[in-house]
Order: structure tokens, then sequence, then C-alpha cells
């Protein structure tokens, strides 16, 4: 027992030498870690300072470490839900770990897979919020043992690590694209109302449309489910009448913009030559519209790659990044001149 408890204790101050958590020094001295990046470089050199023998990391949390993560999202079929997904699931492959997914479409259901994939000793727990859902309370439960990321939606805690979307800077970079092609009116289909991450969008659409002195409506403007024909409804309505039209809208998924693409046909109206339309995720429905759709890219490389690394780095030390999209522009809003 004595031995044990002196292993204990080496291993913990490998960790601490090398500013990251137990499980990864674990993973890096057993090999079951073989990225060979800074933090494994770290490790390494704590360990050999420290004289650590290797076979005492990896027997140390033999029964502990798992090489699994948990990814908790609101759906498999949600855009970015999916694109994140297919993003993750091969990257942890490399590093020889596994996935263990839970889906859950609202707070109470995400609540459940949390404490489902915390019981089955995941070494780490990404967390992609349902629309509207405040997962603060159920994360605190476990962020002083578990590296938990949360990737977008609102969060509240400093015990936990956030990765997020500069969605302030999408919103900059889309009106001025929009502005920049000579239009003088704008709407925007939102996502959910109940979603904070969608109001404060909604704000940042009116802020970026009076910074470049375009119009817009109050009742051209709507929250609403990301779906086609959600899309194809909002077309509809707005473009049926020969009222007042906005020249642009800006659609909260590639979903939204696709319906509205699809109504603006039937009503006998070209884009980008009578509206101009803009999507979000850049979907592959985003590249294979005709014409192809104009939409914001989340850095989903970015995203995966920063979540891993603050799991790595354990729950002592969690952080909130903040990473820039980019604005794939394509035919349906590029205006001949």
């Amino acid at each position: 027992m004595a031995g044990r408890n002196e292993s204990n204790r080496s291993i913990t101050n490998v960790a601490a030498l090398a500013n990251v958590s137990i499980a990864t020094v674990s993973r890096v001295l057993s090999g079951k870690r073989t990225k060979d990046d800074d933090i494994a470089r770290r490790v390494r050199a704590a360990a050999e300072q420290l004289n650590y023998s290797v076979n005492y990391a990896a027997s140390a949390l033999r029964s502990t470490i798992t090489n699994t993560i948990g990814l908790v999202i609101p759906s498999a079929t949600e855009t970015f839900s999916a694109q994140l997904l297919d993003e993750i699931e091969p990257t942890i492959d490399v590093d020889s770990q596994q996935l263990l997914l839970g889906i859950g479409p609202n707070q109470a259901a995400q609540g459940e897979r949390i404490a489902s994939l915390v019981a089955r000793h995941v070494d780490g727990l990404i967390v992609v919020p349902a629309a509207g859902a405040d997962l603060t309370e159920i994360l605190e439960q476990y962020a002083g043992t578990l590296p938990i990321v949360q990737v977008g939606g609102r969060q509240r805690s400093f015990h936990t690590s956030m990765v997020g979307i500069d969605e302030d800077a999408a919103m900059e970079m889309t009106i001025g694209h929009l502005a920049d092609q000579g239009i003088e009116s704008v709407a925007y289909m939102a996502g959910k109302e109940i979603s904070f991450e969608s109001a404060e969008l909604f704000a940042m659409f009116h802020t970026q449309v009076r910074a470049h002195h375009l119009k817009t409506q109050a009742d051209w403007n709507r929250f609403g489910e990301r779906s086609v024909q959600r899309g194809f409804d909002c077309a509809m309505r707005l473009f049926s009448e020969p009222l007042v039209q906005p020249e642009a809208v800006v659609c909260a998924d590639d979903t939204i913009a696709f319906g509205m693409m699809v109504a603006l046909h039937a009503l006998g109206l070209r884009v980008p030559q009578d509206v101009l339309i803009v999507g979000y995720n850049d979907s592959p429905i985003a590249s294979t519209t005709m014409p192809t759709l104009t939409s914001v890219r989340p850095p989903f490389q970015q995203i995966v790659s920063e979540a891993l690394r603050l799991i790595a780095l354990g729950p002592e030390h969690p952080a909130h990044v903040s990473l820039p999209p980019q604005l794939i522009v394509r035919d349906s809003t590029v205006v001949a001149r």
C-alpha cells in the first residue's frame, strides 16, 4: 500500500509540474496519448526531472483512465452539431480514444445525458447546449473532478471551460459584405426566441444595420425554427405581396436560407439579382444550391482542437476561448456590376 501511495504522490507531482491533469500524465507516459505536442513534451520533461517511472504512470490510474470523451449535443441531424460530430470523431480516434455520444433536445434531457456519461467515467466532457438551455448548475456538480468544455451557448460558470464563436464578428462581416454589394434594406430570419444567443444576434443585427446606414422593418424580422419549411413560409410572407420588400435576407441557418430560395424561385424572383441571401453554418447544402449559398462557416477544426486541448489540461485550469468564423462568399450575394 505504501508503494502505491508513493506512486500516486509522484504522478500528482508530475501533473503539477507540467501544469496538466493526472489523467493526461498517465496517457502520455503510458503511450496512450500519441500526439507529440507541447503538453506531451512538458509531461515527459517533468517526469524526467522528478525521475518518475513510466511504469508507475501506466499503473497508477489504470482503473480510472477510460480513454473516452463524452459529447452531448441537441441533435445528430442539426447542422452545427452534425458538423462538429464529423470533425471530432476522427480527431480523437487518432489519439486512440473513443467518443461516447449523448443526445438531448432540451435542458432536462441534456442533464440526464451528462449524468449518464459522468457515470461511465469519461476522461472529459464536451457539451453543446440545446437552444435556451442553461446547464450551469449540473456542470458545476462535476467541474471539480472532470474537465468540461461547453461549446457555444451561454456560459455562466468560471469552473468549466468554454469554446465559443465570435458571433458579433460574424454579423459584422455579413452585414458589411451585403452593404458592399450596394443594397439598402435587409431582413433577418433569427433562430428560436427562447435562445439567449438568438436574442444577442438579433440585437447585433440591428447594430450593424444602423452602422452601415441600411434599412429594416420590424415586421420583416422574425424568430423561429431552423428548417426549410420555416424559410419557405417566411419568403412567401415577405415577397408574395407587392409591398416594400427587403433587398437581402440574413438567415440563422442554411436550411432557412434554402427554403427561402425555393420560395423565391416559385415566386419568379431571382437570387441574387432580385434578392441576396446569406445562410449560416456553411453546411453541405450551401455549396449545392443553385445558385450556391453565401454562408458563415464556424471554425469546426479549431473548435475541436481547442476543446480537446482544454480537456487535456484537466479540470484545474478552465479557460474561455472565442474563435472567429469565416464568411464564405458564393453566388447568392454576388451581384454583377
